[in-house]
């Protein structure tokens, strides 16, 4: 009797416990089925971690609300990364396809989202995701234009797949309506550019030569070197020599850091404008002492710097540098983490976790987040442009005496631009 007597005391302790530890009791949604989102994700490359980072502040923020209204029942979501090694030199695609396949099947994920960010990969990966029926939200990276061209094509079979992150196209039309800008208020018409050898790199520059030469812009050079170049004296060179007036970059690799450095010690009297990877992040200015001063960059996503496009683009800043003790980078961050509230508003819609059900809910998304308010196009590419109110927002940037400044688009820019004094001279 003793001994049952004792058993039963040491019970409502525990039970005590409990409760004190979880005042409010069990959490319902703890304790239901997860949603199981696979994500694959290149860790090693900057873009993957933005990424990620931006994927697992909204899970925490969802899961932390309650989760996710399946028909009345509150679920949480579970993330299942793995390491997709896309933009590591020298993986293969197939390889990338191999590590996507094992998450689908390991996990048996509802849902993938995230990358490759690759765009050969990210192509490649729509026939697996047919294959298996799975639903798919690309949220990183990825921008080719042949992304929502093969969904054309093959609008059924295709039907699986949705890009939230941006577009190749959208980005040089940003770009083309800047140099417009600068055409008009400072008389500019001369134009070098450098790109990244990839697939991405090359259509840009494709339709940027097409488009600048159509509005009157003289192309005075034209470098296209290999992604991990260290060395950029031979075409910074070119580019002061040929009287260029604005140096359009399009270069995601690492390296770019060492074209900067080296356009600021040259001197080139020509204003860097595009989508330079290395100048992106929060901590540039201090690891090029300065150098990238006056450099305009592509950071994508509105957002991303400080700014009110809407009242949720502050709040994502102020939150992700609470959570990861740096400002959010550029590619990825946002629309990384927008992904999962686009994800999460298409099922609690559809009511269920069925893809049909969740694919037409997705076709009908309308939902103001950060970036502006998310649509998608009958091509299951996210709608970008210049108003918040109908689509989601860019983000151009100078770096000015230390901070990345918006300087464009218009809803979301911050500051004005400013030259380099070696080109006011």
């Amino acid at each position: 009797m003793k001994v049952a007597s004792c058993l039963g005391k040491v019970f409502l302790l525990l039970v005590w416990a409990a409760l004190w530890s979880n005042p409010a009791g069990p959490d319902p949604a703890a304790a239901a089925d997860p949603i199981i989102v696979g994500a694959p994700i290149p860790r090693a490359s900057g873009y993957g971690q933005n990424g990620e980072r931006g994927m697992v502040l909204a899970t925490e923020e969802i899961n932390a609300a309650g989760g996710v209204n399946v028909g009345g029942e509150k679920r949480p979501i579970k993330l299942e990364i793995i390491d997709s090694r896309d933009e590591e030199p020298g993986v293969p695609a197939r390889d990338v396809l191999l590590a996507i396949e094992k998450l689908i099947l390991d996990t048996k994920a509802h849902f993938i989202a995230g990358g490759p960010c690759m765009s050969e990969c990210s192509i490649a990966a729509m026939d697996l995701y047919s294959r298996y029926g799975i639903v798919d939200i690309v949220g990183i990276g990825s921008y080719t234009p042949t992304w929502d061209q093969k969904v054309a094509e093959n609008r059924e079979k295709y039907k699986h797949s949705f890009r939230a992150s941006g577009s190749v196209k959208w980005y040089v039309k940003e770009a083309l309506d800047l140099l417009t800008s600068l055409k008009e208020n400072h008389g500019f018409n001369k134009l070098f550019i450098s790109i990244d050898d990839s697939l991405m790199c090359r259509k840009a520059a494709q339709i940027v030569e097409e488009k600048t030469k159509a509005m009157g812009w003289e192309i005075t050079g034209f470098d296209k070197h290999p992604i991990g170049t260290t060395d950029y004296t031979v075409p910074m060179t070119e580019c002061k020599k040929s009287g260029a007036q604005v140096l359009f970059v399009w270069a995601y690799a690492p390296e770019t850091s060492i074209m900067i450095r080296q356009w600021a010690d040259l001197e080139v009297p020509a204003l860097p404008l595009g989508f330079i990877g290395a100048a992106e992040d929060p901590g540039f200015w201090e690891a090029t002492g300065g150098k990238t001063a006056y450099v305009v960059v592509n950071l994508s996503e509105a957002g991303a710097t400080p700014s009110d496009v809407t009242p949720k683009s502050r709040a994502y800043y102020e939150a992700y540098k609470k959570r990861w003790d740096v400002p959010p980078r550029s590619t990825g961050s946002v629309s990384g983490y927008e992904t999962m509230y686009i994800l999460a508003d298409a099922i609690e819609r559809a009511g269920t976790l069925d893809k049909e059900a969740v694919i037409a809910a997705l076709q009908k998304t309308n939902l103001q987040l950060v970036r502006g308010t998310v649509r998608f196009d009958e091509n299951h590419q996210i709608v970008y442009g210049y108003d918040p109110q109908t689509s989601v927002l860019g983000n151009w940037i100078q770096w000015q005496d230390g901070q990345r400044v918006t300087i464009f688009p218009e809803a979301a820019a911050t500051g004005e631009l400013k030259l380099p004094p070696w080109m006011k001279k």
